[in-house]
């Protein structure tokens, strides 16, 4: 069901997050504690996907959490040659978060004084109560 009224306008903000350091413990809790091949929360290990020894560098694109026995089926292999797929795709931590935070009273009013309301903000605007 789609409200007609939004109550208060939201601004945007950027904010920055806390960086996390390349760790064992920290690709662990990015995949959740489950092996990226197969889901299994057992005996878990560390796997680059492009092999260290092909080139693989030890950074959050190329590391995935991966069971033991996954491990080892995948070896020194490439996915494609292990025929094996990742359950999602690795990815470093985000430098930002973007949060919706709405707008005060008095910073409502600023804008409404300043510049105006546009012409289409106010279909979504609560109106005058009856």
């Amino acid at each position: 069901r789609l409200l007609r009224q939004v109550p208060q306008l939201l601004q945007v903000v950027k904010r920055r997050r806390v960086k996390h350091c390349l760790s064992r413990k920290n690709i662990l809790f990015r995949d959740g504690f489950s092996c990226q091949y197969c889901s299994s929360e057992d005996d878990l290990t560390i796997d680059h996907v492009i092999p260290a020894s092909r080139g693989g560098k030890w950074e959050w694109e190329n590391l995935v959490t991966a069971c033991s026995r996954c491990n080892s089926r995948k070896g020194n292999k490439t996915l494609l040659q292990a025929n094996m797929k990742l359950r999602k795709i690795p990815k470093g931590p985000k430098e930002f978060d973007i949060i919706a935070v709405p707008l005060t009273k008095s910073a409502f009013r600023t804008i409404r004084r300043r510049h105006g309301l546009p012409e289409e903000w106010l279909q979504y605007l609560a109106g005058p109560s009856p």
